[in-house]
């Protein structure tokens, strides 16, 4: 049974039970502030392992109610990248037309015209607009998000679009090709359910392809219990190791699961970030997602250490059994 308290400026908060097991066994990982948009005063939130199945979660945690006021389309980062950040939406592109082209290089018998792909927590729709230059039909493009405003240019090229939180999608069971989260999944409330409806939604012989960040991490030591990126507190309600994700993977009844190494430039520049606002040292400001210079320091000093070890950001590919 959840219960709620009020801690601070307007920001509710409910304790919960592990959303991996349902158990109430816990103990505490790192703990930390809103370092990345400041919306939630001096609260500061916690980040537990279950010391039943070895889950993380955030403990606790904002309510549903709260969402509007954490992702404010006005200051959340993964907002108004096209708009705003040509560098970083150029760069963005080259990721996503990457990712595309890997995804139908592995499905080499699919047909683009029947081709459909489902991308929850679309944002601004930079990953589909990937497969639309590689000759899908824009209207086999489904983007997903709780924001009306950054879907409304979507709809407007003939996208579908869907307002929703990932673990209230209803849409028609054997449909789609590929379900893709980038960066979403660690803020989702019930991760498992969300992988089940994906599993429903996907074709047998489609793939589920997340990005999120990784516990196992080599970089996460370096920033103690309450610095590194990954944590993006209080946004990140879940997080994964490598471990517990390929679990919970099996346990939904995806196979030919991979785990690959992402480049983790984000969780850098976030990391950095909480160091010097900790220190109280004015660079903090230069070192946020929103910066260019903050994203392509983070993929340097990653680039090498990430090839021989876990990298902050873990990519999870995963195909339902035809």
């Amino acid at each position: 049974m959840t219960q709620t308290q009020h801690l601070g400026r307007n920001i509710d908060v409910e304790y919960v039970q592990c959303p991996s097991c349902g158990k109430d066994d816990y103990s505490q990982v790192a703990a930390g502030p809103d370092y990345d948009h400041h919306c939630c005063g001096e609260q500061v939130f916690t980040l537990v392992r279950c010391k039943i199945c070895g889950f993380s979660y955030l403990n606790p945690r904002p309510t549903t109610a709260m969402l509007p006021i954490i992702y404010s389309i006005e200051n959340y980062v993964c907002y108004g990248y096209t708009e705003n950040r040509p560098i970083l939406a150029a760069a963005s592109k080259r990721f996503e037309d990457t990712r595309a082209r890997y995804v139908l290089e592995n499905m080499p018998e699919v047909n683009l015209a029947n081709f459909k792909a489902l991308d929850i927590g679309a944002g601004e729709g930079r990953a589909l607009l990937s497969f639309q230059d590689l000759g899908v039909p824009v209207g086999n493009l489904y983007a997903v998000d709780i924001s009306d405003d950054v879907l409304e240019p979507l709809k407007a090229i003939g996208m579908q679009t869907v307002n929703s939180r990932a673990e209230d999608l209803d849409l028609p069971e054997n449909t789609f090709d590929i379900v893709m989260m980038n960066q979403v999944i660690e803020h989702v409330a019930d991760p498992r359910k969300v992988m089940e409806i994906s599993y429903r939604l996907l074709k047998p012989g489609g793939f589920i392809l997340m990005d999120t960040p990784n516990l196992d991490g080599y970089d996460r030591p370096l920033f103690r219990k309450r610095r590194w990126g990954g944590y993006h507190f209080p946004r990140h309600w879940v997080l994964f190791s490598t471990n517990t994700m390929t679990r919970m993977l099996q346990e939904v009844g995806f196979g030919n699961i991979q785990i690959q190494n992402v480049s983790g430039a984000f969780v850098w520049s976030w990391s950095f970030s909480h160091t010097f606002q900790d220190w109280k040292l004015p660079l903090s400001r230069f070192f946020s997602p929103e910066r260019s210079f903050a994203m392509f320091f983070g993929a340097l000093i990653d680039a090498l250490p990430s090839r021989l070890a876990h990298s902050s950001n873990m990519r999870a590919v995963a195909i339902k059994p035809r």
